[in-house]
């Protein structure tokens, strides 16, 4: 699994490595956390440049950082536990 961590709304490189890996095929698991769980879907097709599709990239928003940012959008909450474990067992992790 190709993990890409992204901490800052708008994050150009962060979304740009994103969509390379989509275009070379891969299917990156994204996680936001800190100000990037306020990304909206529409926020996050402007900066790849295509929809959102939940079967070419699943993204996720850690719970206490979306809580503490009253982010409302649709992104699959995961905890600190469930982070750490998507981290160790990724083959490759890229942070932004």
């Amino acid at each position: 699994m190709e993990l890409h961590l992204i901490t800052r709304a708008g994050d150009q490189r962060g979304w740009r490595s994103v969509a390379y890996s989509l275009g070379a095929g891969r299917r990156p698991v994204v996680v936001l956390a800190g100000d990037a769980v306020a990304e909206s879907e529409e926020s996050v097709r402007g900066l790849l440049g295509h929809p959102v599709s939940e079967d070419a990239m699943p993204i996720l928003a850690v719970c206490h950082d979306a809580a503490a940012r009253l982010a409302t959008e649709r992104w699959a909450l995961v905890d600190y536990e469930a982070l750490l474990d998507l981290l160790l067992t990724a083959e490759v992790v890229v942070a932004w």
